[in-house]
């Protein structure tokens, strides 16, 4: 319309080209289409592989401190069978606070004198998570600490 006399231009002079402007929206939504699907794909790879790229970059979502701020004497309560003390759960100790975790363990950490669930609530409530280790030991022992505790 550029340089035309508006008052000899026709109607059709205004209109736009309709099958250019809907092939135009073809190819914008093909386009946006497969953009969406490439995305999604990605994400659907990403979840399926999750655990691969933790190691691989080596983050872990649980390296995140939800407890910041919060005053707690512990990072982790290690609850096991008093049976593993030695297989097992001194191996895990170790392996936690040689990652400079401090941690509470009941054969150390466990006030004498007081009831068993009594200490372990207080290990619960005063550490950021629990880490509990069922072994075979822990599942034989488990109806005899209940009965035991509620006994007492």
């Amino acid at each position: 319309m550029y340089g035309r006399n508006l008052l000899r231009s026709k109607q059709t002079d205004f209109c736009f080209n309709d099958e250019h402007t809907s092939k135009l929206n073809i190819i914008v939504v093909a386009t946006m289409t497969v953009l969406v699907f490439i995305v999604l794909l990605i994400l659907i790879l990403i979840y399926k592989l999750r655990i691969k790229f933790f190691r691989r970059w080596k983050f872990h979502p649980f390296d995140r401190d939800e407890c910041a701020g919060e005053d707690l004497n512990y990072d982790v309560f290690l609850c096991c069978s008093s049976e593993d003390h030695d297989a097992h759960g001194l191996r895990i100790l170790r392996e936690m606070e040689a990652r400079n975790y401090r941690v509470c363990y009941h054969e150390r950490d466990f006030l004498p004198g007081q009831l068993i669930t009594n200490n372990m609530a207080h290990g619960i409530e005063r550490s950021k998570r629990t880490v509990c280790l069922i072994s075979n030991n822990f599942l034989r022992r488990l109806p005899l600490d209940v009965v035991t505790c509620t006994a007492l």
